[in-house]
């Protein structure tokens, strides 16, 4: 059954079939092909796999960040941005990495943060006189803190699937977030200075202020979703809600740039990119309850530790592994079928659940931005108008950052673990 489920999974995917109806359509037909189960235990599956408390803020997460986007929450939280490092050599473009950190506490997606606030990123930097290759490589390298600094759609995921904390999980992703933001606009300092892009003029306080307070209910949302969910007073899931909500209210009533009919189409939106997450979360929840009964994972685990029981080399070959599989399989996806895998590893060589679910996701979100087909590229380069092959060029220096951050929470897991220890008592 194993055999036959790869052997389908490969064929669909080389005359490309989407990775979800390969993985189902893989499980099916190794399922009806063998005598072992019957088709009805693979529907029981692919419906347990999404009967889970913690994936019900999937949508509310992403339904927030589509009322920031439409709403005009992200212009204001863009021109905040640029008014505090606008001045700094590199303008715009420290700006676009500030501004998606901010944001990065209210879509928790990549692609969301890459298509929604991109635009208006992008646009602000054409009209500033930057590249617009440059423009769309900082917009695309930025998107990736995301999915880092909570609230994240790929932490919640992962936390279902491995039954981990998803508060711990988001207490693990800031740290590494802020640093990747800051080695960002290292890089993005160094090219600014060698091509002489723009920079604003130095604010005075009076704007600072000025801006600060047309954007201080727009940045109260992370405020309000973490202290939310380190005080208590809600779950991960609640704080999705309540974002939700307050996104609402401040694109409807309070800034009224969001009409009804935007609303229905906001709506519409959210339900099509819930349903394509949920849908994958389905297929591979089917395909890894095979491979899992075939006995796949633990084949793998002993294959990787007759090669080698070394703590570093093992992190070392699964941020490997992770790498290529972010280039070439969408993240939600490749989290449900890999953690499966990596459960049996985590448990026998003793590595903490949460440190391995910041440094997979890390891995899969590089793979984001990295050529050939990273699904960020596709979209900065829609947004920006720009070819594919110019962007590939000008992402290069931005992933020396995120490879550094990698390595760095890869083999020092207190710099993931330390929040979560001293704000919850995370394995204490």
């Amino acid at each position: 059954m194993g055999t036959t489920l790869m052997i389908v999974f490969a064929i669909l995917m080389a005359i490309g079939v989407p990775i979800a109806v390969a993985m189902m359509f893989g499980s099916i037909i190794a399922v009806v092909l063998s005598d072992k189960f019957t088709l009805v235990s693979v529907i029981h599956r692919m419906v347990a796999g999404v009967d889970s408390y913690i994936l019900l803020a999937i949508p509310f997460f992403i339904l927030a960040g589509n009322l920031m986007n439409t709403g005009g929450v992200t212009k204001k939280l863009f021109r905040f941005a640029s008014v505090l490092v606008g001045h700094i050599p590199g303008g715009l473009a420290h700006s676009n990495v500030v501004a998606s950190i901010i944001f990065a506490g209210m879509s928790g997606s990549a692609v969301a943060d890459a298509g929604g606030l991109g635009q208006v990123e992008i646009q602000a930097m054409r009209e500033e006189g930057f590249d617009d290759e440059f423009s769309a490589a900082v917009t695309s390298a930025s998107s990736t803190i995301g999915p880092i600094i909570p609230p994240s759609i790929p932490m919640v995921i992962y936390g279902a699937m491995a039954e981990v904390s998803v508060g711990a999980l988001f207490m693990a992703g800031f740290i590494p977030g802020i640093v990747m933001g800051l080695l960002t606009m290292v890089i993005i300092f160094f090219i600014a200075k060698k091509r002489n892009y723009p920079v604003q003029p130095k604010p005075t306080l009076k704007v600072v202020f000025e801006s600060f307070k047309e954007s201080f209910l727009p940045l109260m949302t992370p405020v309000i979703i973490i202290g939310g969910m380190w005080t208590g007073i809600f779950t991960p899931t609640e704080a999705a809600v309540v974002a939700s909500i307050y996104s609402l209210i401040l694109a409807t009533l309070v800034y009224k740039e969001l009409s009804m009919k935007d609303l229905f189409k906001v709506f519409i939106d959210s339900a099509v990119s819930t349903a394509t997450i949920i849908f994958i979360i389905m297929a591979a929840t089917a395909f890894s309850w095979v491979t899992a009964m075939e006995g796949i994972p633990q084949a793998l685990v002993s294959g990787l530790l007759s090669i080698t029981n070394n703590p570093y080399v093992i992190i070392l070959l699964l941020n490997i592994a992770f790498l290529i599989v972010g280039m070439f399989m969408e993240s939600n996806a490749a989290l449900t079928i890999s953690v499966p895998f990596l459960m049996p590893l985590i448990s026998i060589m003793g590595f903490d659940p949460v440190h391995v679910g910041l440094f997979v996701i890390l891995n899969l979100m590089i793979g984001l931005v990295t050529p050939p087909v990273g699904m960020c590229l596709f979209v900065t380069a829609k947004v920006a108008k720009v070819k594919l092959e110019a962007l590939y060029r000008e992402i290069l220096p931005f992933l020396v950052p995120l490879l550094a951050v990698l390595f760095l929470i890869s083999y020092f897991p207190e710099i993931v673990l330390f929040l979560p220890r001293v704000v919850m008592g995370y394995g204490i």
